[in-house]
């Protein structure tokens, strides 16, 4: 037997229950009564831990990048780093319990396994290297998950947290739920970081007829001292009661199912309405992120079709600006036709290539009629001229010009201001 001492000062012999496997485990003390001034400005006191777990962070993913090459090559983490990355996920562990609402005593800063409401087991072992090469791509349907439980969370918690702020102390079905969370949120990130190998779950809890917890991991199994870590079963949340009907608290003398964590059919539905309503966030958001990212590309979309039609319409305009007078100059020579003829069919040119120019460029759905129509008309001009440059007489000519040309680039003035309007352009 092994004696141990916890924070409430009683001290008791725990009996070393023998591991099963490399899982993370959780131990939870339960529910107990919180002051209510703590419960209030809890959001506040915690935030000198999420600044201390964000420096440590950038340190674990220099850690995490090290271990992942470490055990492709040899097949498990290296024990310091092990180690260094086991202390991590007991301090964010405890931290997320502490602004959870599970335990009104504020976290140490420390790597260490502490005497704390909140205890948390690993064993990094041997590692399949195959799943190690894989892993970002095997952990990502659990983080999807991870993701939709901590949008669903926060906004439940908000109730949770009313209450706990009104009553002192946390319902035992939302304990029981949250405690799920953290857990399944640990065993995500222990798994991902190649603390161990066992895939993620018990997120809807253990099965309540099992026979024993695993044990504590030795300090042989991280290649320390087996005085760094504790080998005995801590207390933990999910037994009815302990010995005498007392409920299981820090200082209760455990039982074999200390690690588990039995989850009432209340506390399985909540977690299913953390999943439920953090489902409908995500949908939500993810409809709202496309729904921005396509405003803005069409808006990008609106801008580059206004500036590149503009700056054809320009140029267009520029050629045709001079055309009357080319014409006039064409009345002193002797071939009038043959010169007149020849400027129409490079006015054809200029409203090809700016019908070209038209059909090239994107718009926006909502100016597409817009922009075929001026592509449409823009080529009826195209067309029109080239039968001016191909007429073969003056009567010919001015029935072309009459019936064709006059017609079309008024409609094409108007098609163009169309456009605009549908661009939104000034």
């Amino acid at each position: 037997m092994a004696e141990v001492s916890l924070g409430s000062g009683v001290s008791a012999s725990w009996a070393p229950v023998p591991r099963t496997g490399d899982e993370i485990l959780m131990a939870f003390a339960g529910p107990r009564p919180q002051r209510r001034v703590t419960v209030l400005f809890r959001i506040l006191m915690v935030i000198p831990q999420y600044i201390v777990l964000y420096l440590l962070g950038i340190a674990v993913a220099v850690v995490v990048v090290i271990g992942w090459f470490a055990a492709l090559f040899t097949g498990r983490l290296p024990a310091g780093l092990a180690g260094f990355l086991v202390g991590w996920l007991r301090w964010s562990t405890r931290v997320m319990a502490y602004a959870g609402l599970l335990t009104d005593q504020y976290p140490p800063f420390t790597l260490d396994d502490e005497d704390y409401p909140v205890r948390v087991s690993a064993a990094p072992g041997r590692l399949n290297r195959l799943a190690v090469l894989f892993r970002f791509i095997l952990a990502f349907p659990v983080s999807i998950l991870v993701g939709v439980l901590w949008l669903g969370v926060p906004l439940i918690g908000l109730v949770i947290w009313l209450i706990v702020l009104v009553t002192g102390s946390m319902p035992a079905q939302a304990y029981e739920a949250v405690a799920a969370v953290i857990r399944f949120n640990g065993r995500f990130y222990g798994y991902f970081y190649l603390m161990s190998g066992t895939y993620p779950g018990g997120l809807f809890g253990d099965q309540a007829d099992a026979d024993a917890a695993p044990a504590v991991p030795s300090g042989a199994e991280l290649g320390q001292p087996d005085s760094a870590w504790p080998d005995t079963a801590l207390p933990g949340y999910g037994q009815p009661a302990g010995p005498g009907g007392a409920p299981l608290t820090a200082g209760s003398p455990a039982d074999p199912g200390a690690w588990r964590l039995v989850l009432s059919s209340g506390a399985r539905t909540l977690v299913g309405v953390f999943i439920g309503v953090g489902a409908v966030l995500m949908v939500g958001y993810i409809i709202l992120i496309v729904t921005a990212t396509s405003q803005a590309a069409s808006n990008a979309t609106r801008v580059d079709a206004i500036d590149t039609i503009s700056a054809a319409h320009t140029r267009l305009d520029g050629e045709l600006s001079g055309l009357s007078q080319r014409i006039t100059a064409c009345k002193s020579q002797a071939a009038v036709l043959s010169c007149v003829t020849k400027v129409d069919r490079k006015a054809a040119q200029d409203f090809g290539a700016f019908a070209v120019t038209v059909r090239s460029t994107p718009v926006p759905a909502s100016a597409a009629t817009a922009a075929g129509h001026l592509a449409v008309v823009s080529e009826q001009i195209q067309s029109a001229f080239q039968r001016l440059g191909a007429a073969t007489s003056a009567a010919q000519y001015q029935k072309i010009n009459s019936s064709s040309v006059l017609p079309k680039v008024a409609q094409f003035n108007s098609a163009y201001q169309n456009l605009g309007k549908a661009l939104g352009a000034a």
